[in-house]
């Protein structure tokens, strides 16, 4: 009896520790996109179209060139169910940043996940190109400050933003990648199921020398955040640690490529706990006194958003909360304008 009283006491308390956040006050907009064009050709309705959601920030206004975070789902979701499970537009209007959620089509996989594995998409083509240009048009036509622009992604959401950070380098300031996979882990969705389960085929150097053939001259750095849960089923964790070693021996070889004296990289671990949350630890990697890879391991967190809106699938609301995670990545890279946001 008392520890049934205790438990429901605790929940209450945790409950709310993780109240919802405010609902957001800017504009949500549905659109399409065709990467080929306006005009109505037939492979652009099957082949090169891709609907979307756009958010606007309550701050939102053309001339203030404010930052945008592109966020890609994972399989069996949508554009909408990603916008409120991770509940990015309520930061948005805090920050003051837009929102771009793409969105697959059930006409290019029956189960709406990105085919990141696809040769096409791992040099930049195919549904990676179909993106990318989406995300240049969305960038001008409401006036985003290209030098801001992040990308992050849920499981074949993070494989795929993996594709566009290496393949598209130019557009991005940063990633972030949750539950995601290594690049060019795998060439076809029986290779993708095996390398979900057992982590990438080629090691890291390979991966990353693989990587770098694909993003040289595109970029002098790219700064990734990996996110994994230890109890993930769907996504083994290796690929967490075969993900960060990715980006070490990219960013290695990129800092060559374009002559950057960074010296040598630092690492610092940090563990967090919190009753409210599932404990986790961060691991950082930092080059000319700034941190370049950020790894969290969440200890006990299965295939899910961390610390996502709770009654969704592929939502965990016990966290910690990685939409503010990813933020505060992101802010190391410009996310965060002082002059707007009040020096948060």
């Amino acid at each position: 009896m008392i520890r049934r009283i205790f438990n429901n006491v605790f929940k209450a308390i945790s409950s709310w520790f993780r109240r919802p956040a405010r609902e957001p006050e800017g504009k949500l907009y549905k659109g399409s996109h065709a990467a080929f064009g306006r005009s109505f050709a037939l492979v652009q309705l099957t082949a090169g179209r891709r609907p979307y959601l756009l958010y606007l920030p309550k701050g939102y206004s053309a001339a203030k060139r404010l930052p945008m975070v592109v966020m890609l789902h994972g399989c069996r979701q949508d554009a909408d169910t990603f916008a409120h499970v991770t509940r990015m537009n309520g930061i948005a209007d805090r920050e003051n940043f837009l929102v771009l959620y793409p969105e697959q089509r059930r006409l290019a996989n029956s189960f709406r996940c990105w085919n990141w594995f696809s040769r096409s998409a791992q040099t930049g083509a195919g549904e990676a190109a179909i993106l990318a240009d989406m995300i240049r048009s969305i960038s001008d036509e409401y006036g985003v400050d290209s030098e801001r622009v992040y990308i992050a992604g849920l499981s074949a959401g993070a494989a795929m933003a993996n594709n566009l950070a290496v393949c598209h380098a130019e557009l991005f300031a940063a990633c972030a990648l949750h539950s995601g996979l290594p690049f060019a882990a795998a060439t076809s969705s029986h290779e993708a199921i095996k390398a979900m389960r057992d982590g990438a085929r080629h090691d890291a150097h390979e991966t990353g020398k693989r990587a770098f053939m694909q993003s040289r001259g595109k970029a002098g750095e790219i700064p990734a955040l990996v996110i994994q849960g230890t109890a993930d089923e769907v996504v083994n964790p290796v690929n967490a640690r075969q993900l960060a070693a990715q980006f070490a021996v990219l960013n290695e070889l990129l800092a060559e490529h374009s002559r950057l004296q960074t010296g040598a990289p630092r690492e610092k671990i940090s563990n967090n706990r919190n009753s409210s949350t599932y404990p986790y630890e961060i691991t950082d990697v930092f080059r000319g006194g700034q941190v370049l890879i950020r790894k969290i391991l969440v200890s006990g967190l299965g295939h899910a958003w961390s610390g996502g809106a709770e009654d969704y699938h592929y939502s965990d609301p016990r966290g910690p909360n990685a939409s503010e995670l990813i933020c505060d990545f992101f802010a190391e890279y410009g996310l965060r304008d002082t002059a707007t946001t009040g020096g948060m």
